[in-house]
């Protein structure tokens, strides 16, 4: 079992890291929360899993009545002007210096919601579960799919984290150029990603 529960780790861990359009979601959201910038990563990680999770129930269950193919194949465009709106607010609150702070209950809210479209997105997402349903008991495909929940939001909160501690260390030490830099990064690579990711979905 614990063999099972660490490939449901590596496989999640691989899957989140080789996804440009998972970091680039994330990364606008950690850089502005800073301290607390690794709730996003778990918050991300969270609606993710039960997005992926959803979609296989989904299809398991009702295969042959909704046309969840379609519905997923959508969720793709829908990821894709998310990143581009995530990308715009960043660039939206760098500008506009007399913004109030966004709460931090909005930020975690935006990023569950965005891991939750993510993993709902792309009917590929069904052959990261289906190890689970070949697997030879129940126990086992518990097992990797609490492994693949946990690697999933490990490794994105350690992702928000690292964001979040370089953004706060150039906030400390008056790097505002820097810092300036970085957001329009962040935010760049939201919306770059977002209008490939649309792009990519139409073709």
């Amino acid at each position: 079992m614990f063999i099972t529960f660490l490939i449901g780790i590596i496989a999640s861990a691989t899957h989140v890291i080789t996804g440009p359009d998972h970091l680039a979601a994330v990364t606008p959201l950690a850089i502005e929360n800073k301290k607390k910038s690794w709730i996003i990563g778990i918050s991300w990680g969270i609606g993710h899993t039960a997005g992926l999770l959803l979609i296989g129930i989904l299809f398991y269950l009702f295969r042959d009545f909704i046309p969840v193919k379609l519905i997923s194949e959508y969720s793709e465009i829908i990821v894709g002007v998310i990143l581009i709106v995530i990308g715009l607010w960043a660039f939206y609150k760098l500008s506009n210096k007399h913004l109030h702070k966004h709460k931090e209950t909005k930020n975690v809210s935006a990023a569950i919601l965005v891991g939750l479209l993510h993993g709902f997105a792309g009917i590929y997402h069904i052959l990261i579960v289906l190890p689970a349903l070949a697997l030879s008991s129940e126990t086992d495909a518990a097992f990797y799919l609490f492994g693949f929940a946990v690697g999933t939001i490990i490794v994105m909160a350690v992702f928000a984290w690292s964001l979040g501690s370089i953004s706060e260390k150039a906030s400390k030490l008056n790097k505002n150029k820097f810092l300036t830099g970085f957001r329009i990064f962040g935010g760049s690579a939201a919306v770059i990603v977002g209008i490939i990711w649309i792009i990519v979905s139409l073709t």
